[in-house]
């Protein structure tokens, strides 16, 4: 992200940290594949999509 450039809309940080969040999780879950761990798997993937469907709220309302 360019650190210059300031927001373009409100909320804009939060939402970025909500997709860095969601990053991280799907680290995990690769990592949690490759270990041939389905539960720490599942659980990764459904907290990364949480944190997606955080950042899509987000950005419809910052639209809006």
């Amino acid at each position: 992200m360019d650190t210059k450039r300031g927001s373009s809309f409100a909320g804009a940080g939060d939402l970025v940290a909500h997709a860095e969040a969601a990053r991280r999780y799907l680290a995990e879950l690769s990592a949690a594949c490759a270990n041939g761990d389905k539960s720490a798997a599942r659980r990764a993937l459904r907290q990364a999509i949480s944190e997606l469907e955080l950042a899509r709220a987000m950005l419809r309302i910052g639209i809006d």
